[in-house]
């Protein structure tokens, strides 16, 4: 019979809210497994029945030592409406006993964030205040209660976590040991000082460069075998900085993006 390792927790979200260095920080501890690939997105690849997500899961976990517990972070997880049911397959591949971390942070900022990320990979031409307003992800991403919603459902409050942000930016060591607390696993003495995948003078890939990064066989098959400080010098010489100016939210356009933020919880 054929064995399957699937995640013990999952971080989930929210996009933009320090996710990415979330990922670095555990992964440097010794008793916790996360795959070089971030945001797999495993679990949102509904045209594949669940005998392939466990697979491409086995795949995944496979170089786990005897011992890690396991996770996988995707910020598609918590992106309702674009992703509907994903925390029922969650329960349904993982168990009843998977662990779930997420992450918020001020609505408005994490806005700005995403369309900064988005107009730098070249997803978004429209200007910040026309684009925020005019895409309902924007506001929907930052619904955090209602994205949250199916994960509290299937799972319940005792296997999720939801921190802040702010509170991880301010006391970061701190939080990390809460965290580990929650997984069952002690508290790291890791480096706790840098950030990653901030959107301010980011370094994306262009052309043909940008295909190769985004691959399925460089993020399995190349990315686990380069260092990540190799990777980090590869990084300065072919990725390009970002030099769109994003600009300022208008008076108006936070009012109205507060507005839909407040009638959407009610």
């Amino acid at each position: 019979m054929t064995s399957y390792t699937v995640p013990d927790f999952l971080i989930v979200g929210s996009m933009k809210a320090g996710t990415t260095t979330l990922y670095r920080d555990l992964v440097q501890h010794p008793d916790i497994f996360l795959p070089q690939e971030k945001e797999p997105e495993t679990l949102v690849r509904f045209g594949e029945d669940d005998r392939a997500i466990l697979e491409d899961y086995r795949s995944l976990m496979r170089p786990a030592a005897t011992g890690q517990i396991c996770g996988e972070a995707s910020t598609a997880y918590t992106k309702r409406p674009d992703h509907e049911g994903v925390a029922e397959r969650a329960l349904r591949i993982c168990g009843a006993k998977l662990k779930i971390i997420y992450l918020t942070r001020e609505p408005i900022s994490r806005i700005v964030s995403q369309y900064r990320h988005e107009l730098a990979l070249g997803l978004v031409q429209e200007p910040l205040n026309q684009a925020v307003l005019a895409n309902g992800r924007y506001v929907a991403y930052s619904r955090y209660d209602w994205q949250l919603a199916p994960w509290l459902a299937a799972l319940g409050p005792d296997n999720v976590l939801v921190l802040r942000f702010e509170d991880y930016v301010a006391r970061r060591a701190e939080t990390v040991g809460r965290i580990c607390q929650f997984l069952g696993v002690s508290a790291p003495a890791g480096d706790f000082d840098r950030a990653f995948n901030t959107s301010e003078g980011k370094m994306v890939p262009r052309g043909l460069w940008k295909a190769v990064v985004a691959s399925r066989f460089y993020q399995r098959q190349i990315k686990p075998l380069v260092p990540v400080g190799m990777r980090e010098r590869m990084a300065g010489r072919v990725l390009t900085p970002v030099q769109q100016q994003v600009g300022e939210l208008e008076p108006q356009t936070r009012e109205r993006l507060a507005e839909a933020l407040r009638s959407a919880a009610e």
